[in-house]
């Protein structure tokens, strides 16, 4: 095939005998771009798997970007005209057409408000990076949520409905038991430094002649290192968090008001969702702010 060093003639296209006619290997590359994006593929995933194919744009160019994928896709002339023939067939182009406008815009509309308020707090549970919503056309059904992240890429796929039902009913937890926001223990030492203390006192009680003076010292120990436990700020953060969320009702729907008020993010992975609250704790569906299921009771949802 011959290649133009520069792309005046729109890539699909040749010119021979002086006339424009199709590219076959580039008609073929159009297509697949089409085919992909209407099955869900981004226009930066395209563009990556062309450039690392080392598929040629022109003679001198094998990189590929969003934008220049994006102009394949909005590119009347694949449907032909008087001056171009005909590559891409009408239903492709216009599913791809529809595809585009979809990425943006595919909320259901009675969703749409606890969407925008969900959206941009929705963060990778391996890496951290954010994630981005867009729907699949492929699982007409499912949204899927796709890490920013190049070298994690992870994809959750869950629909709106089950999303915000599960954050409903991991905020209707917290409101039922206050205590999953308590800051956890600051370190294991702090533990059984405390363990260490109570054997003691209950030693102290149990020998014959009771040494009241020892008893006093150790009940004081055993208080000094529960406050040790937590970080001062962090209890008054907690306590602060209580306070404002105690004064915004919960329903069965998802509540944007009270998930403005307790959420800092969302984590979604393949395992469960887990809300990181404004105080930095991370409270799953089924596990306890330190991962503790006994902690309020709540277990897997099966064992209900």
């Amino acid at each position: 095939m011959h290649m133009k060093k520069n792309r005046y003639i729109p890539f699909g296209y040749t010119m021979r005998n002086g006339r424009l006619v199709i590219e076959p290997t580039e008609a073929e590359v159009i297509r697949r771009i089409y085919e992909q994006y209407v099955d869900g593929a981004t226009l930066k995933e395209i563009a990556e798997q062309l450039t690392l194919t080392g598929v040629p744009y022109s003679e001198k160019m094998t990189d590929w970007g969003k934008a220049r994928v994006a102009r394949i896709i909005e590119n009347t002339k694949y449907l032909g005209d008087s001056e171009y023939d005909k590559i891409v067939d009408d239903s492709l182009f216009m599913e791809a057409a529809a595809a585009k406008k979809a990425r943006q815009t595919a909320i259901p509309e009675h969703l749409s408000a606890e969407l925008s308020a969900v959206k941009n707090r929705v963060h990778c549970h391996n890496c951290g990076y954010p994630m981005r919503r867009r729907s699949s056309r492929k699982y007409k059904t499912t949204t899927v949520w796709t890490c920013t992240n190049p070298e994690c890429a992870c994809k959750v796929g869950i629909t709106d409905t089950d999303l915000l039902e599960e954050i409903t009913r991991i905020m209707k937890r917290i409101k039922d038991n206050e205590s999953l926001l308590d800051p956890p223990p600051n370190s294991p030492s702090v533990k059984s430094e405390k363990t260490r203390l109570t054997l003691d006192f209950e030693a102290a009680l149990a020998e014959n002649s009771v040494d009241e003076e020892k008893l006093s010292r150790l009940i004081t120990a055993i208080a000094c290192e529960e406050y040790a436990k937590i970080d001062p700020s962090e209890e008054r953060n907690a306590e602060d968090l209580k306070r404002r969320i105690r004064r915004i009702g919960i329903q069965d729907q998802f509540s944007p008001d009270l998930f403005d008020a307790m959420v800092k993010s969302i984590c979604l992975g393949s395992g469960d969702i887990e809300i990181v609250t404004k105080n930095n704790i991370e409270i799953g569906g089924t596990d306890g702010s330190q991962k503790d299921t006994e902690k309020d009771g709540y277990g897997n949802p099966a064992d209900k």
